[in-house]
């Protein structure tokens, strides 16, 4: 099987622009990418032989025949999905746009409007896999970018003259269901390059997949030091734990002036793990110490004893690093806490979540 594309793997990218906004940038518009996009693949199975080899995987996949999403389905999106199914490309054309005038914030129809506007032209194809399943925030969050590069590029005229259509899978960020999509897209004929996956831990299973398949696959979020030189063809645009670590102990030290901290993390996690490592390790070289490490994933995990240890123990910081499983134990931590202690978090504490219960 031939490596269908490059990416020039880069440091920082800001997010303001939507996660998954820069990722497909990188893939596509790369020079080296957009030249080895048109590669055949002759060890990979034809469009029918995938479909009927992946069809209880394939139900995670649309390029808009199905919609992934359910919150809140306008009527006309409902009708459209139905249309691309039938291939009556035009009449979904019709219906995306009208869905599009009521709700011009869902990235799923602006993807699928594309799509519909490609109807059986020529393209090439790029796959977001997201945790629709699980945290449809975030992965509203990685699509708003991603149809806002595929629309920007097919408004420029695509790569090279050739659109750009994409697929949305929903891989609900469980690492076996990700491997199981991962695999489905390797041995799709018409999948170029992988946007995902949203965790550590499902991009370094998933990983493993794209590395034996030699399929590109670049996540958005994702930031364990493992993932460093993982894989030849997997990716990320975050930087690493270790940057996010040291630049966290600095400003403890540099800005708070405070000596102590108290972490709080998952063992589980092997992006808790990470960062909690590499906290640990920067507060030790800033000369400062660490006087208590707390497991959220044990069963019997106390916020207020907790809390109630760690400030025994001096600490003058709460250093939060939960993964999204056991974010709402991070957020019991803040409550309880009553802001008698400062705060820091790691990337997985940004969220909505943070913002209704934490404030």
């Amino acid at each position: 099987m031939k490596w269908k594309g490059k990416i020039l793997p880069i440091i920082f990218i800001p997010l303001l622009l939507g996660f998954g906004y820069w990722c497909f940038f990188i893939i596509v518009t790369n020079p080296k990418s957009s030249d080895n996009l048109a590669i055949n693949s002759e060890n990979k199975l034809n469009y029918h032989q995938w479909k009927d080899r992946n069809q209880s995987i394939a139900q995670r996949i649309s390029f808009g025949e199905k919609i992934l999403i359910s919150d809140d389905i306008l009527p006309d999106k409902k009708d459209a999905a139905k249309a691309i199914f039938d291939k009556n490309y035009q009449q979904a054309i019709t219906n995306l746009t009208s869905s599009l005038k009521i709700k011009p914030n869902d990235p799923e129809a602006l993807i699928y409007l594309h799509n519909a506007r490609i109807g059986s032209g020529k393209s090439y194809t790029l796959v977001v896999s997201t945790p629709i399943g699980n945290d449809p925030n975030t992965a509203l969050e990685i699509l708003r970018g991603v149809a806002q590069a595929q629309n920007e590029i097919n408004t420029a005229g695509g790569v090279k003259g050739v659109p750009l259509k994409v697929g949305i899978a929903n891989d609900d960020d469980d690492q076996k269901i990700c491997q199981q999509v991962a695999t489905a897209l390797v041995e799709n004929p018409e999948v170029l390059g992988v946007i995902g996956h949203y965790s550590s831990e499902a991009t370094l299973a998933a990983g493993k997949v794209y590395d034996d398949g030699k399929l590109v696959a670049i996540s958005p979020t994702s930031s364990s030091v493992k993932i460093s030189n993982f894989s030849p063809y997997v990716f990320r645009t975050l930087p690493s734990d270790f940057v996010a670590a040291r630049a966290l102990a600095n400003y403890m030290v540099k800005t708070l002036g405070k000596k102590n901290a108290a972490v709080f993390y998952n063992s589980q996690s092997n992006y808790s793990q990470s960062l909690k490592s590499e906290f640990v390790s920067s507060v030790s070289l800033e000369g400062r110490q660490i006087s208590g490490e707390f497991d959220l994933s044990k069963a019997d995990f106390s916020p207020s004893s907790s809390i109630e240890k760690a400030f025994k123990q001096g600490a003058e910081v709460l250093m939060l690093a939960p993964n999204g499983e056991t974010l709402d134990k991070a957020l019991q931590v803040v409550q309880v806490n009553q802001k008698r202690l400062i705060l820091l978090g790691g990337d997985d504490v940004y969220s909505l979540k943070t913002l209704e219960i934490a404030t």
